[in-house]
C-alpha cells in the first residue's frame, strides 16, 4: 500500500523530472529557432571584418593576425595552402572535417557549420566544441580559416540559457504542483462534504474508499463510523417508537379517568384532577409527536396527493378556532385559491397547525396573525405574528428537538412542533426560515 507520504514524494519527483525535461526541450527549441542563427550571423560578420582588417592593416603577418583574433575570444583552425593545420585559442574536442568541405571553402563558398548544426535534445550547438560547428572562409592569402567563439567567451549566452531554463522549470514545477495538489485535496473535500451530509442526517456520497493510501483508509473508517451511527440512530428510533406506542394506551385511559374525576369532585381535589388531566394530555401529545418523528425518520411518506394550500390552511384555522377566540386573535389570509402542492394532506396540515399554534402562543391577547402565500417560482407560505418575538439564542435553537425557548409561553408545548415542521418541509425539498425581533414579532417563511 502506498502511503500518502510516499505518494507525495513520488509526485514531487516526477513533477521535477517532467518540468526539467519540458524546460530543456523548450530551451533547445528556442535556441535552435532564434539564437543559433544569430550566433552564426555574428560569427560570420566577425569573419568578414577580420578579412578586411587582414587585407588593410596586417602587412600579411598571418601569425600575428590569428593570435590577435584568438585573443578577442575566438578559437581557430587554419589550414594553409600546404594543408598544414595551425591552432589558435582554445582547442577543439574533435578537429575532423570532411575534405570536400575544405575544398569548397578554398573555392570561395563559406562554410555554415554553426548555422546548420543539427537539432539535439540534450546537446546545444552553442556548447558543442567541434570543428564541424564553426564558420569557415578563405583569406586573401589562400588560408582556410574555421572559427567559432571560445567557450570561455560565452558566459553571457550561457547565463541567458540557464536563466531561461530555470525560469521554465520554476513555472512548470509550480503549475504541475498546483494541479497535483488539487488531485490530492479533492478527496479531502469529498470527506468534508461527507461530514456535512452526516451532520444533516444524509447519506454521504462518493467516498474514495477504493484508494489504497491513508485517504482511502480514512474514507473506509468514515463509512464504517457512518454505518455505526445509522445503526445506533435506528435502534434509538425503534426504542422511542416502541416506548411512545406503549405509553399511548395508558395515557388515553388516564385522560378519561382524570376527566371523570374532575367532574365528580369539588374544591381543591377538582383542581388537582384538572392538573392531572392537563398534564396527561400533554404527555399524550408528546408520545404522538414522537411516533410521528419516528415514522418520518424510518419511513418517509410518499408525497403524491395534490393539496390545495388555501383549503388546507383554512381547515387548520377552523380547527384552532376555540384557541383563537380565547385570546381574541384575528387571522388574516392572503392566499391565492389556485396554489397547490404535491404532498401528504395529513403532514401538510401538521405543518400549518404547528406554526399557527406557535404563533398563537407567542401572540398577545387581541393580536393579529397574517398568513401570506407567494409563488416566485417556488411556493412560500409566511406566518406573521405581532407577539413577543425571540432573542438570538432562541432563534439559533428553535428547530432543535425538545428545545423550549420562553418557558412563560411554552408550558403547554413539547419542544417538538417546529422540529417536526422542519423535517416535513425538508421532505418536500424545501426549508423553513424565520425573522424575529424581541418584543415586535416573528415571521416564519415556509419554502416548498
Amino acid at each position: 500500500m502506498k502511503t500518502l507520504y510516499t505518494r507525495i514524494i513520488l509526485t514531487m519527483f516526477f513533477i521535477l523530472l517532467i518540468s526539467g525535461a519540458i524546460s530543456l526541450l523548450i530551451s533547445n527549441v528556442a535556441y535552435y529557432t532564434w539564437w543559433q542563427p544569430s550566433y552564426s550571423e555574428k560569427t560570420e560578420a566577425i569573419a568578414k571584418q577580420a578579412s578586411t582588417y587582414f587585407s588593410e592593416h596586417t602587412d600579411a603577418d598571418e601569425d600575428a593576425f590569428y593570435s590577435f583574433l584568438a585573443a578577442t575570444g575566438y578559437q581557430l583552425v587554419v589550414i594553409d595552402s600546404t594543408n598544414t593545420r595551425l591552432r589558435y585559442g582554445g582547442s577543439f574536442r574533435d578537429e575532423s572535417i570532411p575534405d570536400d568541405v575544405i575544398s569548397s571553402v578554398r573555392e570561395g563558398t563559406p562554410y555554415q557549420g554553426m548555422r546548420d548544426f543539427p537539432f539535439h535534445l540534450f546537446l546545444l550547438g552553442l556548447f558543442d566544441n567541434e570543428l564541424t560547428n564553426t564558420y569557415g572562409w578563405t583569406l586573401d592569402n589562400g588560408d582556410v580559416v574555421f572559427i567559432r567563439p571560445d567557450l570561455s567567451a560565452q558566459i553571457r549566452e550561457l547565463h541567458l540559457f540557464v536563466g531561461m531554463f530555470f525560469a521554465l522549470v520554476t513555472i512548470l514545477a509550480f503549475s504541475l504542483i498546483a494541479m497535483s495538489t488539487r488531485s490530492l485535496v479533492r478527496p479531502l473535500k469529498t470527506l468534508t462534504a461527507a461530514t456535512t451530509d452526516v451532520a444533516m442526517r444524509l447519506e454521504p456520497k462518493h467516498l474514495p474508499i477504493e484508494r489504497k493510501d491513508e485517504i482511502g483508509t480514512l474514507a473506509r473508517q468514515f463509512q464504517e463510523m457512518t454505518n455505526v451511527i445509522k445503526q445506533t440512530e435506528a435502534r434509538q428510533r425503534r426504542f422511542v417508537s416502541n416506548v411512545s406506542h406503549e405509553f399511548q394506551s395508558p395515557l388515553t385511559s388516564l385522560v378519561g379517568y382524570a376527566e371523570k374525576l374532575a367532574d365528580d369532585t369539588d374544591g381543591v381535589s377538582k383542581e388537582y384532577a384538572r392538573v392531572i388531566e392537563q398534564e396527561t394530555r400533554r404527555l399524550s401529545q408528546l408520545t404522538k409527536q414522537l411516533l410521528l418523528l419516528s415514522r418520518l425518520d424510518e419511513h418517509p411518506p410518499t408525497l403524491a396527493s395534490d393539496v390545495n394550500v388555501l383549503q388546507s390552511i383554512s381547515e387548520v384555522i377552523q380547527m384552532n378556532a376555540f384557541l383563537l377566540d380565547q385570546k381574541g386573535i384575528a387571522v388574516m389570509t392572503d392566499i391565492p385559491s389556485d396554489v397547490r402542492l404535491k404532498s401528504d394532506p395529513v403532514l401538510l396540515a401538521q405543518v400549518w397547525n404547528n406554526v399557527l399554534v406557535n404563533a398563537i402562543h407567542a401572540s398577545n391577547d387581541g393580536g393579529t396573525i397574517r398568513i401570506r402565500c407567494t409563488v416566485n417560482p417556488r411556493v412560500c407560505v409566511s406566518f406573521i405574528d405581532e407577539g413577543i418575538g425571540m432573542d438570538e439564542e432562541t432563534k439559533r435553537h428553535v428547530f432543535d428537538r425538545f428545545f423550549r425557548g420562553d418557558a412563560a409561553r411554552t408550558t403547554q408545548g413539547t419542544g417538538l412542533g417546529l422540529a417536526i415542521t422542519s423535517d416535513i418541509i425538508a421532505l418536500h425539498g424545501g426549508q423553513i426560515t424565520l425573522e424575529s425581533t424581541k418584543g415586535i414579532g416573528t415571521t416564519f417563511h415556509l419554502h416548498f
